[in-house]
């Protein structure tokens, strides 16, 4: 969990065989996402965006048995209703706006109107919707630990965004238009819809649950850090809207900022809930919900881990971000039980 990377803030564990399978997975499809924007085809150029960071969620979900008791119910949970919100506030812009980074350039501010409503009160309903799926699936005591909120938080900004971008961008998924723009025009609307987006939605509502559901979090805090994110984003998109190709270069510049942003505040609020756990810990207040198994490695520099520590004594790994491999339980004689 040291370094700043964006696969291992969203998806925190690490597993020595896959840890790097999502990263380029990733990156294969926006590969091919601005393959298709040099034909300047914008509608699988947003499709192939938008769907890959959802995609490589859910793929880490299955593959590394994260919320392995109620798979389905904590996805559907997680997925789907965070798909449906991003849907309904898609909805929502629609009712202001016929699309935000694709309209024509209209060379004159937005009214004060227009600010207060795509700037202000889109973002805010955003921000309450992508909170919604973490904060049910966190109630429950089993997932309440920093790890889960965070992958649940993941898996919601990442549908919501991608519900959001079907709504509002809906032609590029309809259908398959060969002249739908400038391909860098393109490049960038893609990149900004289908990566740095989610990232933030994923981010603000993390910053926030994961105060939340610490004892003591002051989720007043998250709260002011997700919501100033999104807010951000959104009155940058609206104000740069009216500067045509300038505008949109500027929106994906502003969105890399705040997405980075979002990505370093996630991780610092991973970091002191993780070392909350451990100091509960060492006081006997708490167990530690995720300890270092006997004969486990650790799975970022391989060395051998303590067992029932927190975190790896070489690197600083946190054992909750680990992949436990599963072994046969043994008889006093070394033989397998069946």
């Amino acid at each position: 969990m040291r370094a700043l990377a964006v696969m291992s803030t969203l998806m925190p564990h690490l597993s020595a065989g896959r840890q790097s399978a999502y990263r380029n997975a990733v990156a294969l499809a926006l590969l091919a996402a601005l393959l298709a924007a040099a034909f300047g085809v914008l509608s699988i150029s947003l499709v192939l965006a938008a769907v890959a960071l959802p995609a490589a969620v859910l793929a880490y979900i299955h593959d590394h048995d994260v919320w392995r008791d109620e798979p389905i119910t904590v996805v559907g949970v997680g997925f789907l209703l965070s798909l449906l919100l991003g849907v309904a506030v898609g909805l929502l812009e629609n009712q202001f706006t016929k699309g935000v980074v694709l309209v024509a350039p209209a060379h004159w501010p937005p009214s004060g109107s227009r600010i207060l409503e795509l700037g202000v009160l889109v973002p805010v309903v955003a921000f309450v919707a992508v909170l919604i799926a973490p904060t049910l699936i966190t109630a429950r005591a089993a997932f309440r630990h920093p790890i889960d909120a965070l992958i649940s938080c993941s898996l919601s900004g990442a549908a919501l965004s991608l519900g959001l971008s079907i709504v509002v961008q809906r032609g590029a998924f309809t259908h398959i238009d060969s002249t739908a723009g400038d391909p860098a025009h393109v490049a960038f609307i893609a990149l900004t819809l289908g990566f740095l987006q989610p990232i933030l939605f994923a981010t603000a509502a993390a910053v926030t649950v994961m105060r939340l559901r610490e004892a003591t979090g002051k989720p007043v805090i998250g709260l002011a850090q997700g919501l100033t994110l999104l807010v951000l984003y959104e009155l940058a998109t609206t104000l740069l809207e009216p500067y045509g190709a300038r505008g949109i270069v500027l929106t994906t510049v502003a969105a890399l900022v705040l997405a980075a942003a979002g990505l370093i505040a996630a991780r610092n609020e991973l970091h002191r809930g993780l070392l909350a756990e451990a100091q509960e810990a060492l006081s006997g207040d708490k167990a530690l919900a995720h300890p270092a198994a006997a004969e486990q490695v650790c799975a970022h520099c391989g060395a051998a881990m303590v067992p029932g520590a927190a975190f790896c004594q070489v690197c600083g790994t946190a054992s909750a971000a680990m992949v436990y491999e599963v072994r046969p339980r043994q008889l006093p004689g070394g033989k397998p039980v069946a």
